[in-house]
């Protein structure tokens, strides 16, 4: 009896290891840097004025996120050479997904991502962690990717979003963190998971 419990333990631990991978690959520089309320673009018009801004600086990092808090701000630059700001989206239920080619359940959840993308009920959004531009490039074309594929390269966003573990996913409803998955177990059981959270936001 003692032996099957044990046994039982150790798949359940097993399974736990598989859904989720390391934050950061490496001790890389975060990208961080000291700024002013000064530096905002005054002219925009900011429905959260004490909003946390990756980009900028602005707030604090390394901070653990909630479920109700204002998501931080954030500009990327995407694999197909557009940008991507975070509050351009401020009224639309938008997914964003912390990932890396390097995490298998990064990867294998991505075919949702893509699925979900297509149904076009919310904006997707994944940041690659840390990898470099061409290592990024080269996996999004060798899989056929199209939905929004930003770098991050020194983790200047993935400091506003801290988490233990990758695929760190965040449905965003109108600007505020709405629900939080941290690892996956598969693209059809995370499709699931993330259409019916952004289906929630919808209503």
């Amino acid at each position: 009896m003692k032996k099957k419990i044990i046994t039982a333990l150790i798949i359940a631990l097993s399974a736990f290891t598989l859904c989720a991978c390391g934050g950061k690959e490496s001790d890389k520089p975060s990208g961080h840097y000291e700024s002013s309320e000064d530096d905002r673009d005054d002219d925009k018009d900011d429905k959260f004025p004490d909003r946390p801004n990756a980009t900028l600086g602005i707030g604090d990092p390394f901070v653990e996120l909630s479920e109700g808090d204002v998501a931080p701000d954030f500009t990327v630059t995407l694999v197909n050479g557009d940008t991507f700001t975070l509050s351009d989206y401020d009224d639309e239920v938008v997914l964003l997904n912390f990932w890396a080619t390097w995490c298998p359940p990064c990867v294998g959840e991505m075919p949702a991502l893509q699925n979900l993308y297509e149904d076009g009920d919310a904006v997707i959004i994944g940041i690659d962690c840390g990898e470099t531009k061409a290592d990024v490039d080269s996996f999004v074309s060798e899989n056929g990717y199209t939905y929004n594929i930003g770098y991050d390269e020194y983790y200047t966003v993935e400091d506003y979003y801290p988490t233990d573990g990758i695929p760190y996913t965040l449905i965003i409803n109108k600007g505020v963190i709405y629900k939080i998955f941290v690892g996956a177990y598969g693209a059809d059981a995370m499709y699931d998971e993330y259409s019916h959270a952004i289906e929630e936001c919808l209503d």
